[in-house]
Parts: C-alpha cells; sequence; structure tokens
C-alpha cells in the first residue's frame, strides 16, 4: 500500500529523501524529530500569522474535519460557492493537500490557491522550505483532483509594516499573485512528487538515499547518525566552513576519509582548517601571545561586558515594531574598571507584556559611560539592537551610536586564529570557548542554555495563563543564562590577559 504523499514530507524529501522514509516507517526513531522548545514557539507563531491571515478573507469557513470527512466537507462546500475555504483538503492519486485559503472567484469560476507563510519575504531559491515548490505541489494535486484554479497567491508578511495602536491587517500582510512562478516550476515538481511518491511508499528501508555526508555538519539530517553511522561525531564535516567547499568534502568522502586525523596530506586546507586538523592532532593549542596582547591593548578601561537577550515575533506585539523586530527584554552588564578589580553586575529584565525597550535604553545609557569599551560576542548582533533602539528612541541616538562605536567583538581574537584549542572542534562560540578556557559555570548546567530557549521562556513568562510560581523561576532561570554570557567573556578575557601580564 502506498504512502499517502503530504506537501509536509515531500519537502522533506527534496532535503533527504531517506530521513523522511525513516520518520515515516521507523518509529523508534520518532525522537530524533522531536522539535525544540525555540522551534515548537515558531510553529505556534505560524499558526498565529494564520489566524490573522484569515481576516483578509471575509465570509471564510474552517474545516475542521479530518481525514474522509475532511475531503467531503470541501466538496460541500465547494459546491456551494463559499467565499472562501480554509484548510480545503483533497486526496488524489497517493497525495494529500490542505489548502490555507482557497477562495472562489466569481467572475472566472474558478478557484485560487492562496498558501499563507509566516515569513516577510517570498523564498524560492530551492533548499528548506521553499515557496514556490510548497504551493506547486499543491497545485498538482488540485489540478489532478479536478479543481478549476484561477490564480496562485502567496501571502507573508509585510516587513514594512510598523505597528502603531492597533494591528491593521490588510497593511501587515503582502498578497502576491505568483501564478507563472508556479505554472513553470510545475514542470519540475510533478516527476519529483511522483518519485517521492515511490520512494517513500517501499516496504523494505532503502540503503539509499541520504547524501547529507556530502554537506557540512549544520546540513545533516535528523537521521545523520543511523544512515552514516561509519562517521565519528567529531568529522571532516566539522571543519570550519567545509559546507563552502564542496568539492573538497565530496573528495574526501569518495575516499571514505572521515576522521580528521585522516585527511590525506593532498587535500588542500586553508588557514584555519589547517590549524583546526593540528591543534586536534596535537591535542595542543595554538597561542599568539603578541597578536593577543595587541588585540586587548585596543581596549580602554572600564570595560562593559554586554549580552541582550531578544524576542522577534511574527506579529508585532507592541507599537513602533515590525513583524520580527526584535524586542530587547533583557541585557546582562559586567563593569570592570581595571585589571585588578572585580566585575560589577548590572542586570535588566522585562517581566511584563509591554514594551521594554525604553527602560533598557535608559539603563544602559546610564550605566555605559564615555570612555571605556564594550565587549561583546558576535558584535553585529548587539549593534543591530542598538540601531533598533535608536530609530525607536531618537532622543538616545546620539548615546547608542557612541555605545557602538565603543564596541569591540572578543570572538574576534578566535576568528583571526590567535588562539586555537582542540575542544574548539573548529567553533569560535562562546559555548565553545568557555569550557575550554575557563572552568567552573558552564552554559550546559543552566536550565537555560542558549538563546532560542531564552527567547522562548521570556514568551512563556509573560502569559497571563502561566502560574506565579512558575514565573518566578523562568526569571531566576533567565537571570542566571544572561549573567553568565557576560560573566564568561570577562573570564575568557581574564584569560587571554593573564596570559601576556
Amino acid at each position: 500500500m502506498k504512502t499517502l504523499l503530504s506537501k509536509t514530507n515531500f519537502l522533506e524529501f527534496l532535503m533527504c529523501p531517506k530521513n523522511t522514509w525513516l520518520k515515516l516507517h521507523k518509529p523508534e526513531l520518532l525522537k530524533l524529530f522531536s522539535l525544540s522548545p525555540f522551534e515548537l514557539q515558531l510553529v505556534e507563531q505560524g499558526n498565529e500569522v494564520e489566524t490573522y491571515a484569515r481576516n483578509l478573507f471575509p465570509g471564510g469557513v474552517q474545516i475542521v474535519e479530518t481525514g474522509d470527512d475532511a475531503v467531503q466537507e470541501t466538496e460541500r462546500l465547494m459546491l456551494s460557492k463559499v467565499p472562501t475555504i480554509f484548510q480545503a483538503t483533497f486526496v488524489v492519486d497517493g497525495y494529500i493537500a490542505k489548502v490555507d485559503a482557497l477562495e472562489y472567484d466569481k467572475k472566472t469560476d474558478c478557484w485560487n490557491i492562496c498558501e499563507i507563510k509566516g515569513t516577510n519575504s517570498i523564498k524560492e531559491n530551492g533548499g528548506d522550505r521553499d515557496h514556490i515548490d510548497d504551493l506547486a505541489f499543491q497545485a498538482s494535486v488540485l489540478r489532478r483532483a479536478k479543481v478549476s484554479v484561477g490564480k496562485y497567491f502567496l501571502v507573508y508578511l509585510n516587513k514594512e509594516y510598523a505597528r502603531i495602536g492597533d494591528l491593521v491587517v490588510e497593511e501587515m500582510f503582502k498578497k502576491e499573485d505568483v501564478t507563472e512562478k508556479i505554472t513553470d516550476r510545475l514542470v519540475e515538481v510533478e516527476p519529483k512528487m511522483e518519485a517521492a511518491l515511490e520512494f517513500l511508499s517501499q516496504e523494505n528501508e532503502p540503503g539509499i538515499g541520504c547524501d547529507c555526508h556530502l554537506a557540512g555538519r549544520s546540513a545533516h539530517c535528523s537521521t545523520f547518525k543511523y544512515s552514516h553511522p561509519k562517521v565519528p561525531d567529531y568529522s571532516i564535516h566539522d571543519l570550519a566552513r567545509i559546507g563552502n567547499s564542496k568539492k573538497k568534502l565530496i573528495a574526501m568522502v569518495e575516499r571514505e576519509t572521515y576522521a580528521i586525523e585522516d585527511i590525506p596530506d593532498d587535500i588542500t586546507l586553508s588557514a584555519i582548517q589547517t590549524n583546526q586538523v593540528q591543534v586536534h592532532i596535537t591535542q595542543k593549542p595554538i597561542i599568539e601571545i603578541e597578536n593577543i596582547r595587541e588585540e586587548l591593548s585596543q581596549l580602554a578601561f572600564p570595560l562593559y561586558f554586554l549580552d541582550y537577550e531578544t524576542f522577534a515575533p511574527a506579529i508585532p506585539m507592541f507599537t513602533g515594531y515590525s513583524p520580527y523586530q526584535r524586542i530587547p527584554f533583557q541585557f546582562s552588564l559586567h563593569i570592570l574598571k581595571d585589571a585588578s578589580s572585580e566585575p560589577e553586575h548590572i542586570e535588566y529584565l522585562h517581566e511584563e507584556a509591554s514594551d521594554p525597550s525604553e527602560r533598557v535604553v535608559e539603563l544602559l545609557t546610564q550605566h555605559i559611560q564615555p570612555g571605556g569599551t564594550v565587549i561583546s560576542w558576535n558584535k553585529s548582533f548587539e549593534q543591530g539592537v542598538n540601531k533598533e533602539l535608536a530609530a525607536r528612541h531618537p532622543k538616545h541616538q546620539t548615546a547608542l551610536e557612541r555605545i557602538n562605536s565603543d564596541m569591540y567583538d572578543l570572538q574576534d581574537i578566535f576568528k583571526k586564529q590567535h588562539y586555537v584549542h582542540p575542544d574548539f572542534c573548529g567553533k569560535t562560540s562562546i559555548k565553545k570557548v568557555l569550557p575550554a578556557l575557563v572552568s567552573g559555570a558552564q552554559h550546559a548546567d543552566l536550565s537555560i542554555q542558549d538563546g532560542g530557549q531564552a527567547s522562548d521562556a521570556w514568551w512563556k513568562m509573560i502569559l497571563p495563563i502561566t502560574s506565579d510560581t512558575e514565573r518566578a523561576q523562568i526569571s531566576q532561570d533567565l537571570k542566571e543564562y544572561c549573567k553568565l554570557d557576560t560573566y564568561a567573556m570577562f573570564q575568557i578575557w581574564k584569560h587571554l590577559y593573564d596570559l601576556y601580564s
């Protein structure tokens, strides 16, 4: 019996056929596909976007039935020429499609397919969740179901929209006619649909279909370890920027060379990759003390170690915000007056469902005085938040621009290869650098371990349904996480400073 192919499974098949087959046929592996709290939050935001977008279609009726009942209800509503049907369901030839909004056009006596996306642009260049492939799949299914389709539309968030008072749904969304693009794409999508249906309907596990070993680690599927047991946990796929060196990676895979220490001499590596391999083989770090001294000599006391946590909702929560614009709900600041002192800690966590930005700006400009150096990790993030804050609060623009101009990225020392440690495994994130250089508290010890989890936690904390007890615990967890980020920067700076002082 053939598998019923959905749009979601088709798009996943395009990324990795074997991974999709395992998801459908190996229930014991389902835990590998579980979503993180942050990913679940994105799903919920997507549902929220769809709910708001339905207001663009007056008189719409939502299908709540499932299975055959949903198909029958779709047929009934179409016969009644309902203005718009939400989640119209079609099953034909082994395919199933659920249309976000099936809109009846009285002038042409046709139905328009409207796909609602929680993005602020159209993705159409292949890869994960290509919007045109997405809509072309539905177009094919409805064509097989003999539905008279007029046009195809993508409905997505307008990144130019800024909320002022109540939301204006008509301004918050764009509705773009992509009929020509869908027609052109159908020619290549339909053969892929047939291949996907045949592949995923196999009863026996296919021995091929996962080519993720030809991509860098970040592009690996959920079941990579299952399909490629010979590849070690730390492998050639972890070489810095190997995803941008496809030919180099393929050359090693073709020789079944997966361990970093086994890379042949005739494989040309970049300087960064060469350093990564060297420290792995020797298990000794590369430390360029004079270069580190030169970098740190640029910094002026007091040093301000700064870190933001932000939440970027699809639907703007407050006046002045656009879709996905960051809300800086928290910051941590460690202030070091001189090299021999201990840092003073300043923090702020906004614990209400209101715009925190003005209070954040006031506290930052109060505590970060001219003349020192503001230290961050990946400073483009903090600088970007500051630019958005300046646009929202013009009276603080000069102070925020001054903070940005005084900012130094501590990660640069590691990006520039002045310090390369085997435990970095080719990365320069603070979560890799900290445990390699400094003993003590680590991110892995905390309830919240990354920015995505922090964002999700704050969102839960401000929900009215969250209990006072849970809200207090989330507050404590957020403060511990953000505090560790800035204290970690201080500890890393101190470790580097002690190398030459």
